[in-house]
């Protein structure tokens, strides 16, 4: 016998179980199998149907079922079967009762699937063993979440059976929904899912197969963990029959499946607490993070190993609920929610919850309105996320962010320093000039650039004002928010480290000055991706001020709309939400109070932004309309941070379905960032891309045209390096060309998008699909299929 075909069929034979009984064969016939194979399949599954047709209790040939297969109304030692409940992809499950008059006792009988007994010897040895595992690991648990083991044995042929305690219950799922329990109630149950599966995890087991199909829940409101048919005890080592390692789709739900676990890699108890964590998005959201319906396995790997779920509340939309099931799901799903789920989803098995006890215990702290453990990934590995995906509707309000933090700093800075006396006034003013005004000695007195003169003003100060630590902190203080605005993480941590100790030396802990330099520390740790410490030092400085009755200072303004901005960069809109909400009751800002004109408006539209991700339409909309109102007003011209709101207001106004209003604001958007970037820049490329495509979709083909070519070709100009933004503008060109029925065209710009795609590293995930699905396209029109792209 060749083992290794024999893996194959039995493989892709489970596999084809998993699909719905009518599409199998089709679903069958898309897979690339030997033809072998293929027809060996076919019979296992025409004798599945025929011996599988006892489940729906119609009459079968007994030369269709194995002769030593028990019937109903047969005895199992001390048990009787009644009648056939469930068939899944190993096993049947019948429903028996106590037969020997001890007492009367419904239970759950589960034997080898019939046409299991078909197979080869060998196989049938190897499921047999897989029931005695599955014996062996519930004899191991006693846990009122967890289905009891209550006998177990052998037919008189050899056939295994166990006889469970009999949940008469629905799937976890299926009982929320019915119930309409709110998001408090599902997270309460939930926790009880994941105290059973801990008890498998004290047990070192590890479950494999955690979906809502194998939790019960009963009248009672108990869940129950069924189905250990695949578990792995993990101080065994599996012992396959040919040396080499066999693992498939067949022996998990890939829809609830861990990475590793597609990939077939060793797995831990990380692996469930991934399932666990798909399970909890499905009861939060309404729907599955993933779709993997009709995919190949390749496809379905990339999935669950390559994509991040969108938030849980974006997803609402597509989950079947009423419209107030949907506003009142939208208001539980808080920022803490979607980060214990994210967390325990996270693709990296070593960031995700250790252990199914430690998840529950996150979940309960949020109940009991606790901090919880859960922390969104770093500023920093956030940011470079959102640079590789480039979705400028988040980066512009992270833009938008960098501005207000630098001109608000300095100027704060300019205003602390007008109310100095005259004399400090007039030395600092001087030391200033000295320095902005120096050459370059050894370049035939080539004027320094503006980070040059930073720099030697750095190396100056401290020779310069020896003795006056008040002086110099302040000047260190503007130097390094200045340096932080450029990016120059390591100097501006130099400086302002060095201005904060000098500042307690000659001022103390709760000088406004001292508090202004922790504040631009906050910020410096901000972009270090320190946020828990930029947090506590907002926080710290906060209290301060309101100890002081100091919450009309600028300073208390500035720090708490940071801390504001800060969660709005990590999508915490929550948070956010409660903190503007804050902002929003103190005295607008002002010039005398040292922030720019425009610093209000820039701030109605974060609060705006904010509104709108914690889904206040209406809110979001009047506070995006104040704030472009605002703007008009001070710079009737236009301004980036102008364009930045009406492009946000465009997204707010395009998920109301004012297309038409939102393609008029994406317009006048890429306008703006064209008259403020005349020669083209990377903040022109993707928003003009993004027009085009709408475009499309309005049905407005030469206006895509024009717009998706002119992106193309500022992308070629403007980026000086393979970026996200530059595929992206090529892919839609292509993309626009090939609606348009112009093969050759589109295939020419898809082989651009292909050579930057080519060049990234990581490959973003959404062009990793988009550019092959295109191609896929594209390709099949004779007119492209000779061009490089088709190659």
């Amino acid at each position: 016998m060749n083992t290794s075909i024999e893996v194959q069929v039995l493989q892709w034979f489970e596999r084809a179980l998993a699909q719905k009984p009518e599409l199998r064969a089709v679903w069958l016939a898309g897979q690339d199998l030997d033809t072998g194979v293929r027809d060996r399949v076919l019979r296992l599954l025409e004798a599945d149907r025929a011996s599988g047709a006892f489940l729906e209790e119609t009459a079968v040939a007994p030369e269709e079922m194995p002769a030593e297969f028990p019937k109903v109304g047969e005895r199992l030692g001390a048990w009787e079967l009644l009648k056939p409940l469930e068939a899944g992809g190993m096993g049947v499950v019948y429903l028996g009762r106590r037969a020997d008059d001890v007492y009367d006792q419904q239970v759950a009988i589960k034997l080898v699937r019939p046409v299991h007994l078909l197979a080869a010897a060998d196989f049938r040895r190897q499921l047999i063993s897989r029931f005695e595992d599955e014996r062996s690991i519930l004899a191991r648990m006693s846990h009122p979440n967890v289905a009891r083991i209550l006998d177990g044995g052998s037919t008189a042929s050899g056939i295994p059976y166990l006889v469970m305690e009999f949940v008469d219950g629905v799937p976890l799922t299926d009982y929320c929904r019915t119930h309409q329990l709110d998001v408090p109630a599902r997270l309460a149950l939930f926790c009880k899912v994941c105290d059973g599966v801990q008890e498998a995890h004290r047990h070192l087991i590890v479950h494999r197969d955690l979906k809502p199909d194998n939790i019960l829940v009963g009248a009672n409101g108990e869940p129950r963990l069924l189905d250990f048919g695949i578990a792995k005890i993990l101080e065994q080592e599996p012992l396959p029959t040919d040396g080499k390692r066999h693992t498939s789709l067949s022996a998990m739900t890939p829809a609830y499946a861990s990475p590793e676990q597609v990939r077939q890699q060793a797995l831990t108890t990380s692996s469930d607490v991934y399932s666990l964590g798909v399970m909890l998005y499905q009861l939060v959201a309404g729907v599955r993070p993933y779709e993997l319906g009709g995919l190949r396995p390749s496809e379905a790997e990339h999935v669950v190993c390559e994509t991040l779920p969108d938030p849980m509340r974006r997803m609402l939309d597509k989950a079947v609920l009423s419209d107030v099931e949907r506003r009142q799901r939208r208001a539980q799903i808080t920022s803490d929610v979607e980060r214990i789920v994210a967390k325990a989803m996270h693709k990296e098995a070593a960031r995700r919850y250790g252990s199914a006890q430690e998840l529950a215990d996150d979940i309960r702290r949020y109940l009991e309105g606790r901090p919880v453990l859960a922390h969104p990934d770093s500023t920093a590995y956030r940011v470079g996320k959102f640079v590789r995906r480039n979705r400028w509707g988040v980066m512009a309000a992270s833009v938008a962010l960098v501005a207000v933090l630098a001109s608000a700093g300095v100027a704060l800075w300019q205003a602390d320093r007008a109310r100095q006396a005259a004399a400090d006034t007039e030395q600092v003013n001087a030391f200033l000039i000295e320095v902005l005004s120096s050459s370059d000695p050894y370049n035939a007195g080539r004027e320094l650039s503006l980070g040059e003169a930073v720099d030697l003003a750095s190396g100056r100060v401290a020779e310069r004002f020896a003795g006056r630590p008040d002086l110099s902190s302040r000047i260190r203080h503007a130097l390094g928010y200045s340096m932080t605005s450029r990016n120059e993480l390591e100097l501006a941590e130099r400086e302002l480290l060095a201005a904060r100790e000098e500042a307690m030396r000659a001022l103390g802990p709760d000088d406004l000055h001292t508090l202004r330099v922790q504040e631009a520390i906050a910020v410096l740790r901000m972009w270090q991706g320190l946020g828990e410490e930029a947090v506590s030092l907002w926080q710290d400085l906060l209290l301060r001020l309101e100890a002081r009755g100091l919450k009309d200072d600028p300073i208390y303004l500035l720090a708490l709309n940071n801390l504001g901005n800060y969660y709005l960069s990590l999508e915490d809109y929550a948070r956010a939400d409660e903190v503007f909400t804050r902002v929003r009751a103190l005295p607008a800002p002002s010039t005398e109070g040292g922030f720019a004109p425009t610093d209000h408006a820039a701030m109605l539209s974060n609060f705006a932004y904010t509104a709108h991700g914690v889904g206040d339409l209406a809110r979001a909309e009047a506070l995006y309309r104040e704030s472009i109102a605002e703007f008009e007003r001070l710079v009737p011209e236009g301004s980036p941070e102008l364009a930045m709101a009406l492009n946000n207001f465009g997204h707010l106004r395009q998920e109301q379905g004012e297309l038409e209003q939102a393609y008029e604001l994406f317009g006048r958007s890429v306008r703006m960032r064209e008259r403020a970037f005349p020669r083209g820049h990377e903040m022109v490329v993707n928003p003009m891309a993004g027009l085009a495509m709408m475009a499309m979709r309005l049905d407005k083909p030469d206006e895509a045209l024009a717009l998706a070519g002119k992106a193309s070709e500022m992308a070629t100009r403007v980026y000086d390096r393979p970026e996200h933004g530059a595929a992206f503008a090529h892919w839609v060109l292509a993309a626009t060309r090939h609606r348009l029925d112009d093969p050759a065209g589109a295939a020419d710009a898809l082989a651009m998008a292909q050579d930057v795609f080519a060049q990234l590293s990581p490959p973003p995930e959404d062009l990793a699909e988009a550019i092959p699905a295109l191609a896929e396209q594209v390709c099949t029109d004779p007119g492209a299929a000779t061009k490089p792209a088709c190659q």
